[in-house]
């Protein structure tokens, strides 16, 4: 266990805006920060050392983070301000980790094998995106992404818009409200009794997803949009095919997804994806809200910032 109330050195491998944002946290507390892979946004971090190599940025830190999400194919991470740039393996970050005694790895979904293999290299992995207090607060600027996309992309109102929302969790509980308050007409989709009857008790129309899809497919076809949260695909070439026309959809969920992307574009939808919408749309209050619970998870940890 470390000791409390010292400065220490943080490694930020990739990331946006929001990582910007907990490096400057950092710095304003005191603590020494070191750049890789942050494009753009390195250079407005005043006080950071800014590295040409992972190695160099790792070399002498305490902590490593790294983006939210950590990768997008679950081997390599996600440079995400630096797309074009070469891969950068997780494993081989987990070496360096090991190598420089580096002990802790900080990210957002960090993929379960390279949990696995830093675990063996005795360093220890914290996902911030599994903590129930972030969840709960991405969801606000998750939610007002996606609606700003439907505002952009429609040329309607959302005021009398009929939207439906497909999942009912901490996203589209959060995104049902907004769209009430706004004057949108809601409807709920999910699978679960239990978020049937809280959507219900609510005030939103309910509807089931079963099997058949017929119900959802009549549903979808009379939405100006579909918002979808849910990481599975619900819109099948079976629902898609039973259905006359065809909304706006906005995908909220991780990949899978919860369409048929080849059969939503063979019937001419309109399909936007909007992966990480807060650090997109609203990319300040997302890196504080990473930062607030980076802070919570190593003071669990006996380490105060």
């Amino acid at each position: 266990m470390m000791d409390e109330n010292i400065q220490y050195t943080f490694a930020f491998l990739g990331g946006d805006r929001r990582q910007a944002v907990v490096a400057e946290k950092l710095i304003e507390r005191g603590h020494a920060v070191k750049l890789f892979g942050l494009g753009g946004f390195a250079a407005s971090i005043n006080g950071a050392e800014i590295c040409s190599t992972p190695e160099k940025a790792i070399s002498g830190s305490d902590f490593i983070i790294l983006p939210l999400p950590v990768s997008k194919d679950k081997i390599n991470l996600a440079l995400i301000s630096e797309p074009s740039a070469p891969a950068i393996s997780l494993s081989d970050i987990a070496e360096l980790a090991a190598k420089y005694g580096c002990r802790y790895i900080i990210g957002g979904i960090i993929p379960p094998e390279i949990v696995r293999i830093a675990n063996l290299k005795g360093i220890q992995t914290l996902d911030f995106y599994v903590e129930e207090s972030f969840q709960r607060k991405n969801a606000l600027p998750s939610a007002e992404g996606a609606i700003m996309l439907a505002m952009e992309h429609t040329e309607k109102n959302i005021d009398g818009m009929n939207a439906l929302i497909s999942g009912y969790g901490r996203i589209g509980l959060c995104l049902a409200s907004l769209l009430e308050k706004l004057g949108a007409k809601v409807t709920v989709a999910a699978r679960s009794d239990e978020a049937l009857c809280e959507a219900a008790m609510s005030g939103y129309q309910v509807i089931r997803i079963d099997g058949y899809g017929n119900v959802l497919a009549n549903a979808a076809e009379k939405a100006d949009v579909i918002f979808n949260t849910v990481p599975a695909v619900i819109f099948s070439k079976t629902v898609l095919d039973k259905m006359n026309c065809y909304p706006l959809y906005i995908e909220i969920a991780s990949v899978p997804g919860g369409i048929d992307v080849s059969k939503a574009r063979e019937k001419g939808m309109r399909v936007i994806f909007a992966p990480s919408i807060p650090g997109k749309y609203a990319p300040v209050s997302a890196g504080e809200y990473i930062y607030e619970t980076v802070c919570d998870i190593l003071k669990k940890e006996g380490i105060t910032l």
